[in-house]
């Protein structure tokens, strides 16, 4: 049947022939098996029967269930992906049914469990069983060879965050790894951009924040990136990362209002505005970052988290560009301090008016945010 199915070319005769064989195969089931005709009967068939079973830590608790009154055979092999997102009290969930191995698969350099409660995250209840064992110096296997960065965007992440022990891939050490998507030395596969004008603020009623110059600039630069996918017939996936809704809902907003916008899941151009906690464990081949904090004391909120800052700039397949304004961010006394004098020393620090449309749409942001505080003001 398999011959049947890949025979080139496939015509209307070998499609007929194929058809007749799954017709045949399916008459001769009944024959060979039961099917239970009740709901629970089977669904206990099909997880005895089924060789692989893919749930999450909580629906796992029904398997354990089922273990308990002999209606399911234990499991040979557990693999828990994420592992260091699975908080310790989760992890017994799933060992609850009878599994003989377990392997747990984990980046402890990438964010843990989100914990809410201060007091939780001081009694370490967000803490996982990877990070545990770590701690204890359990014996661990480190894949140690990335296949997705260009080596100028894992330049930094690989060097400081996993202190040299991994490597670059044969893949994307090719010259053809590369892709030229805009014009200028400023868009290249790694570049921090220098945003200048630009003020956070939050909103009314949440410590959300955003940066109007950043969103301007981003959006600008995905309308570009989509022009260019169209003109070229090129397709090309675009993430937009940001520390905080506020900013990722500005920059949705205003992608809304373009054919980029309109078109974004489109044949052949996609683009996704999320969180950094949304985008960790994906990829895309561009991710244009929105650092968002813009003041006078040196504070960055969110991305004082090394960890979060990692899982930021190892996103991206081809290109990384991040958009900050480099006086806040190196004046944070954190990671961006080596973020921002990295940059500079590699060549790949830009200031936003090198790009003259790009300084025009900042620009525009800044009026237009100056006008609307002035409104507000005025309606109190």
């Amino acid at each position: 049947m398999r011959k049947l199915f890949f025979k080139k070319p496939v015509g209307w005769p070998e499609f007929l022939e194929a058809r007749a064989v799954c017709i045949d195969k399916l008459k001769q089931l009944p024959d060979h098996f039961h099917v239970p005709t009740s709901y629970d009967k089977f669904e206990e068939y099909i997880l005895n029967n089924a060789k692989i079973i893919l749930c999450t830590a909580c629906t796992s608790s029904h398997l354990s269930r089922t273990v308990e009154l002999g209606e399911f055979k234990p499991i040979d092999l557990l693999i828990v992906d994420e592992a260091e997102q699975l908080r310790e009290r989760e992890i017994p969930i799933p060992l609850h049914t009878g599994v003989h191995r377990t392997v747990l698969i984990g980046d402890d350099c990438k964010l843990p469990a989100l914990i809410k409660s201060k007091v939780s995250v001081d009694a370490d209840f967000g803490r996982s069983l990877f990070e545990r064992l770590i701690s204890l110096g359990h014996p661990r296997h480190l894949l140690d060879v990335q296949f997705r960065m260009h080596p100028e965007i894992s330049k930094f992440p690989l060097s400081r965050f996993y202190l040299g022990k991994v490597t670059d891939g044969p893949n994307v050490l090719q010259r053809d790894y590369e892709r030229k998507l805009l014009a200028g030395p400023m868009y290249g596969p790694y570049s921090f951009i220098d945003i200048k004008g630009g003020t956070e603020s939050s909103g009314e009623h949440d410590m959300s924040l955003s940066d109007a110059a950043e969103a301007a600039a981003v959006t600008r630069i995905v309308e570009r990136l989509f022009n260019e996918s169209v003109c070229s017939g090129q397709k090309l996936a675009v993430g937009v990362v940001s520390p905080y809704n506020a900013q990722g809902h500005a920059i949705q907003e205003r992608l809304g209002r373009l054919e980029c916008g309109a078109h974004g899941d489109g044949e052949g151009f996609s683009v996704k505005v999320r969180t950094v906690e949304g985008f960790q464990g994906a990829e895309e081949d561009v991710i244009v970052f929105s650092a968002v904090h813009s003041n006078g004391n040196g504070s960055v909120g969110l991305l004082a988290d090394w960890r979060r800052t990692n899982v930021a700039l190892t996103r991206a397949k081809h290109c990384l560009w991040i958009l900050g304004d480099a006086a806040t961010l190196s004046s944070s006394k954190t990671i961006w301090q080596e973020i921002v004098a990295d940059a500079k020393e590699r060549g790949c620090f830009y200031d936003c008016n090198e790009d003259k449309d790009l300084a025009a749409a900042i620009r525009d942001a800044v009026v237009d945010r100056s006008d609307e505080l002035i409104g507000q003001s005025a309606q109190r």
